[in-house]
């Protein structure tokens, strides 16, 4: 019988920092829903699970709680996020005000480079959904919000929204509804028809249709995780190995 490899020391992707990768990966669990909403994250098995320093696994935490996707509970530890019906629907509603102003912007200086973009972008979405890839496709959906913010050419509305979009993502993987979710893609394409059709008023119809859409599927009560094993959730072996 083979032996298993020996657990190797984790040092990331070579072009981002450990701790930075080990943000990424934690990231993709969330959204796979390998890491439950209320989950704890209890720092020394994850620094064994990584093979990393304990201070690796703090410094991946405090920017995955910047950006609202784990609490850190002093005398506690580190949760991951359980956002609440009412922080959803102030999510979303934040978005329908942001976005509305964006896909108006949009529509009122539309050109066939800025359209092109956007049928390229569908395209990555479809072929997401035709194969069943549900991280990918949540991902390209906020990505598509993000790349109509950028086409509005307001940074700073650009940088703002991609927080309530990498927000409501962990609210989407999180609490949406088991039932077939297919038409959020469907509303992306509706949204390209107005955008190109010079209407602006439509334009922004669509957009509050689509973030409502995805609101009214959201399902946020669900049962409390029971005790974790990371080494399986991140496919690693265990080390006591730090760096």
């Amino acid at each position: 019988m083979a032996h298993p490899a020996e657990p190797q020391r984790f040092t990331g992707s070579g072009k981002l920092r450990p701790e930075e990768q080990i943000y990424q990966e934690m990231l993709g669990a969330i959204l796979d829903r390998r890491l439950e909403p209320g989950m704890k994250l209890i720092e020394e098995d994850l620094a064994k699970t990584f093979g990393v320093s304990r201070a690796r696994i703090r410094a991946a935490f405090l920017q995955l709680a910047h950006d609202k996707l784990i609490n850190l509970v002093p005398n506690r530890g580190a949760f991951v996020s359980e956002p609440t019906i009412a922080e959803a629907i102030e999510v979303f509603s934040a978005r329908r005000m942001i976005e509305d102003g964006v896909v108006r912007k949009v529509t009122a200086h539309m050109n066939d480079d800025q359209a092109e973009q956007i049928r390229a972008h569908l395209q990555a979405e479809h072929k997401a959904h035709h194969e069943g890839d549900h991280r990918a496709a949540i991902i390209l959906s906020g990505e598509f919000h993000l790349l109509l913010a950028r086409l509005a050419n307001n940074l700073v509305i650009e940088e703002f929204l991609e927080r309530l979009i990498l927000r409501s993502s962990l609210i989407i993987a999180m609490y949406e509804s088991p039932q077939p979710a297919d038409c959020s893609h469907d509303d992306h394409d509706e949204l390209l028809r107005a955008l190109t059709g010079g209407n602006p008023d439509e334009a922004a119809s669509c957009m509050a249709k689509h973030l409502d859409n995805i609101r009214d599927r959201l399902q946020l009560q669900r049962e409390k995780p029971g005790k974790t094993d990371f080494a399986s959730i991140f496919g690693r072996q265990p080390t006591s190995k730090a760096g």
